[in-house]
């Protein structure tokens, strides 16, 4: 490889590291809340400018599909996305109007909803979990065979109540680990990877990660966590305060046909052709590094008794002092299809 061809896989790498925060993302601070400038729209919609918050995440391929191939155009939107490097971030500004449309990991949403910062409503689903797409990551030849060997070992995850962290503990428990044998490192993925085989035995990680730390360190995904309890869990979405959405019925509208339509075309899709060159522009992995990726599963349905499972798991974690109803939150996607003609 040339030296320039590093130094641009270095940038993306950097670029990508500060992105990938949606499993390490806590509640966010309230600020004040305010209002975009005002959008006379159009004939479509109520406010044709939309700013969405996004992260580096690879499951925002459907996403960036949907602006590549105009669907968002199609629906009159004009779709500008503000990327953050944590959902905190997001949150704040959508809270301070400087969004007004989040994509997130589903325990922000409910952290921020529990908290009180804003009244939420989800609109558009993301992803779920995949097999594969997450793993609890040993270095390479680690003696580490069943979950009962992280008793007594140092395991890396992100802080604690946020997504990586209940995840792991909830999948260790499931196996009948001893949480309190385990010595939890919490902090970020970057952290647990410069760790791992030093400091760290055994750490928590999302892809892109598992596929850098098997080229660059010779990690081995030793376990699934997403099995069991776990399988197919709802991962992340969309959402907008309620008062945007009240305002805006048509522009949310819009939104989530562009979205079903995207998410639907993503799953299916030619991965090489379509899905790899995404997360090459947009979400900045190497080209090399792309195709041996995991995808989560590009979800459409904003389901709430599929979605429901999150706030459910996060009480039983301990993650969330009372239950959230996730039907009260939703705003079904608008498919498109005429309701009166069924």
């Amino acid at each position: 490889m040339r030296p320039s061809q590093r130094r641009a896989s270095g940038r993306r790498l950097a670029a990508l590291t500060a992105g990938l925060a949606v499993f390490a993302s806590v509640s966010g601070c309230g600020l004040l809340g305010g209002s975009d400038e005002d959008d006379s729209g159009n004939a479509q919609v109520e406010k044709s400018k939309v700013n969405v918050s996004i992260q580096g995440t690879i499951d925002l391929a459907a996403f960036h599909l949907a602006r590549e191939r105009g669907y968002f155009s199609d629906e009159g939107l004009q779709v500008n996305p503000i990327k953050v490097d944590s959902a905190d971030k997001g949150f704040n500004k959508l809270n301070s109007g400087e969004v007004d449309i989040i994509y997130s990991g589903y325990t922000g949403f409910f952290d921020q909803q529990a908290a009180g910062t804003m009244d939420l409503k989800l609109i558009a689903d993301a992803s779920s979990a995949a097999p594969k797409s997450n793993a609890v990551m040993v270095p390479k030849n680690s003696p580490l065979e069943e979950p009962k060997d992280l008793e007594g070992k140092t395991v890396g995850v992100t802080p604690e109540g946020t997504l990586a962290d209940i995840l792991t503990k909830a999948w260790a428990e499931a196996n009948d680990v001893d949480l309190d044998k385990v010595n939890w490192k919490p902090g970020g993925f970057s952290t647990s990877q410069k760790g791992l085989g030093k400091d760290i035995d055994a750490a928590f990680f999302p892809d892109p990660f598992i596929a850098m730390n098997q080229k660059e360190l010779g990690a081995e995904s030793r376990w699934d966590p997403m099995t069991g309890p776990l399988k197919d869990l709802p991962m992340a979405g969309y959402g907008t305060t309620a008062e945007f959405a009240d305002e805006n019925p048509k522009t949310v509208a819009a939104f989530q046909r562009a979205m079903v339509k995207a998410s639907n075309e993503a799953e299916t899709a030619d991965r090489t052709e379509v899905i790899d060159p995404l997360l090459v522009e947009h979400v900045g992995l190497p080209e090399d590094l792309a195709p041996m990726t995991t995808l989560l599963t590009f979800e459409s349905s904003l389901d709430p008794e599929r979605i429901q499972r999150v706030p459910d798991l996060m009480v039983d974690r301990g993650a969330l002092e009372n239950n959230i109803d996730v039907k009260d939150m939703i705003i079904p996607p608008d498919t498109g299809e005429d309701d009166s003609a069924k």
